[in-house]
């Protein structure tokens, strides 16, 4: 919107922002001395306006019992030590990103239920957007990793 006038002679001025919106999801459980794969979905609002170009930064904070093994989404520019990805291409209202894919190492010693956390921040949008994802953890008997002692 360019802006209404009204009769006092002030001239409102209102604009539309883009508006990153982040999911994090996982499939059925996670497994003590398993593996596990996180997908991390950022995408910007119906209705906003497109991303500005500037870098939008997802960050995931894991909880303890979960170890990262690997990060990566197509156009991504990932770290596995901080668990940062960046892009700064610009994104219209409406669409996603290509989704990110965190993969974990689950210790043998994981709590049965776990939350990660990730967020996303940037690309003209002034808000930093949390998405968390709780997570069963089943204890895996048997395990001869766990039973070796050699998995953390």
């Amino acid at each position: 919107t360019i802006g209404t006038a009204n009769h006092n002679g002030q001239v409102i001025i209102s604009y539309t922002v883009p508006s990153l919106t982040i999911t994090k999801t996982h499939t059925k459980h996670f497994t003590q001395g398993r593996d596990g794969t996180y997908t991390i979905t950022v995408g910007n609002a119906a209705g906003a306006a497109p991303t500005n170009g500037t870098t939008v930064t997802v960050q995931d904070t894991l909880p303890a019992g979960l170890r990262a093994d690997s990060i990566s989404g197509a156009g991504w520019t990932c770290t596995l030590n901080t668990l940062t990805c960046t892009r700064s291409d610009v994104l219209a209202a409406g669409s996603n990103y290509p989704p990110i894919t965190l993969k974990v190492d689950v210790s043998c010693k994981a709590r049965a239920q776990v939350t990660n956390t990730a967020t996303a921040t940037g690309g003209g949008d002034t808000t930093t957007h949390t998405a968390t994802d709780p997570t069963k953890i089943k204890s895996h008997e048997h395990d001869e990793r766990c039973e070796r002692h050699d998995h953390w």
